[in-house]
C-alpha cells in the first residue's frame, strides 16, 4: 500500500513541468485537468526569501468564458469559503493566490492546487443546478438525519501536508473518528489526490477511517469505483444516501 502512495507523489513530480515566462515568472504546468480537460497552470515568482504563487486569474476567468456567472451573491459565497478554507486569498483581478517561503512551498502550493480544482468544480453548478451546492446538500442531509459532524476540518499527514476534508465524524461509542471528502464532479485525474490525502493522513491517525461521498448525477465510471476499493476508502453514492446501510455508516453504532 505504501508503494502504490508513493507512487502517486512521484507521478506529480514527473508530470510537473516548468518553464520561464519572463520578469522572474516561472509557469507550473500540472497534470490535474479543469473542466475543459486543459491542465491547470500556476505562476511563481521569488522575491528575496517570499514566493508568490498564483493561478494568474485563469480559474475563476474561466468559468466566466464557460457561461458560469460567478458574480452571483450565493456563487461568490462559495467561492470565499473555499478560498478561506484553503487559507488563500483573491485579488481584485480575480487571481487566486498565495505567498510563502521555500520551506512551506510545497505545502501551500498543494492548498492552492486544491483550491484550484474545488473552484473549477462549481463549473458543475452551470444552469438548473445553479441553486444546489454539493456540500451543502450533504450537510442539510446529515442535520436532517442527526448525523453528528464538524465542517471543513485539516489534519496533517505523514508527509507533513495539511489536507483538507469537507465533513469530520467524532468518534462515537464503537465507530471511529471518520473524515470525509464530498466530490461533485468526480474524475479519474482528481480522484488519485483524494486517494492520497486520505492514505497519508491514516498514516499518521491509523485510528481514523475515510469515506467518499460521490454525487452520481452524471454517470461515475468504472475506473473511479475500482481505484477506491483497491485502497480499501468506502463510499456513498449520493443516490443511494437514504439506504439504512449507508445511514448506519454516518451515525453511531
Amino acid at each position: 500500500m505504501k508503494n502504490l502512495v508513493n507512487s502517486y507523489v512521484e507521478w506529480i513530480k514527473k508530470s510537473l513541468i516548468l518553464r520561464e515566462v519572463g520578469n522572474g515568472w516561472h509557469e507550473v504546468t500540472t497534470p490535474f485537468l479543469n473542466h475543459n480537460n486543459d491542465m491547470i497552470e500556476l505562476y511563481l515568482k521569488q522575491q528575496g526569501e517570499e514566493i508568490f504563487l498564483s493561478d494568474g486569474g485563469n480559474t475563476i476567468n474561466e468559468l466566466s468564458l464557460s457561461g458560469v456567472s460567478v458574480e452571483g451573491k450565493k456563487r461568490a459565497e462559495e467561492i470565499n469559503t473555499i478560498i478561506r478554507s484553503f487559507g488563500i486569498k483573491r485579488n481584485g483581478n480575480n487571481e487566486i493566490y498565495a505567498t510563502t517561503d521555500a520551506k512551506r512551498f510545497p505545502e501551500v502550493k498543494h492548498r492552492l492546487i486544491q483550491a484550484v480544482l474545488s473552484i473549477d468544480d462549481l463549473f458543475m453548478l452551470a444552469g438548473p443546478k445553479i441553486e444546489s451546492f454539493f456540500i451543502e446538500d450533504v450537510a442539510a442531509f446529515f442535520d436532517l438525519n442527526e448525523v453528528i459532524f464538524v465542517r471543513d476540518t485539516f489534519f496533517t499527514g505523514k508527509s507533513g501536508f495539511n489536507h483538507k476534508f469537507d465533513f469530520a465524524l467524532p468518534k462515537i461509542k464503537n465507530r471511529p473518528e471518520i473524515v470525509i471528502k464530498a466530490i461533485n464532479n468526480p474524475r479519474k485525474d482528481t480522484i488519485g489526490g483524494v486517494i492520497w490525502s486520505f492514505e497519508d493522513t491514516r498514516s499518521a491517525r491509523p485510528n481514523t477511517d475515510g469515506l467518499v461521498i460521490l454525487n452520481d448525477a452524471s454517470d461515475i465510471t468504472s475506473d473511479i469505483s475500482e481505484a477506491l476499493k483497491q485502497y480499501g476508502l468506502p463510499h456513498i453514492n449520493w443516490s443511494a444516501r437514504h439506504d439504512n446501510g449507508n445511514l448506519v455508516k454516518l451515525k453511531a453504532a
